[in-house]
């Protein structure tokens, strides 16, 4: 069975992934494949430079994530330009990642970017986890390395929690202590597990 695991940024989907990883899932990360398909040498890393100038990447021929993430959330038109140009790459690794899976397995495939890129398409059930914006702040704050300014132009790039309401089938709530998230993500799982044997 594959889970769809989405949110926004801040909202604690590594946690909540990690939990679920704790209870028997196999958990795929978009996050990671993202960072490993512009590992030098990789292809896209010249596509990028091209699209965003040379600036982007860094003396040590990687790249610089902090300078690429200035320009794109800062404009719409260059974070659109920067997906279509990872996104096709990411979903490949991601679907292949999925097919050596066991064909018994719960697999949860955390994307940050899920409806947005349409990717509940290959999903038999998607999970949202859900916190208030100003939660969602503090944490990237306590994180380091981004201003208040970056952080709200990080979460205005994302979709609005009333649409992940809308959309996702199973919903984590991420908004008090590590022990009522544990019970949100115990509920979540028994209708993972539920759905998964009603296939």
């Amino acid at each position: 069975m594959i889970v769809g695991l989405t949110g926004g940024i801040g909202s604690g989907k590594s946690t909540v992934a990690n939990m679920f990883a704790r209870r028997g899932a196999i958990i795929i990360d978009t996050d990671a494949i993202a960072h490993a398909v512009v590992e030098p040498p990789s292809p896209l890393l010249g596509r990028i430079a091209s699209a965003f100038g040379p600036e982007v990447i860094g003396p040590d021929n990687r790249l610089d994530r902090a300078r690429l993430a200035q320009l794109i959330f800062a404009d719409d038109e260059k974070r659109t330009r920067l997906n279509a140009l990872m996104h096709p790459e990411i979903l490949k690794r991601t679907l292949a990642q999925i097919g050596e899976q066991p064909s018994d397995a719960i697999v949860i495939v955390v994307v940050p970017l899920l409806f947005e890129t349409s990717f509940e398409r290959n999903c038999q059930s998607v999970v949202a986890v859900l916190a208030p914006k100003d939660v969602r702040r503090r944490r990237l704050l306590e994180r380091g390395g981004i201003t208040e300014q970056d952080a709200e132009a990080r979460m205005r790039a994302q979709l609005a929690d009333e649409e992940y309401e809308r959309r996702a089938g199973i919903l984590v709530r991420n908004d008090r202590d590590l022990a009522s998230l544990e019970r949100e993500v115990s509920t979540a799982w028994q209708k993972i597990r539920a759905a998964d044997r009603a296939r």
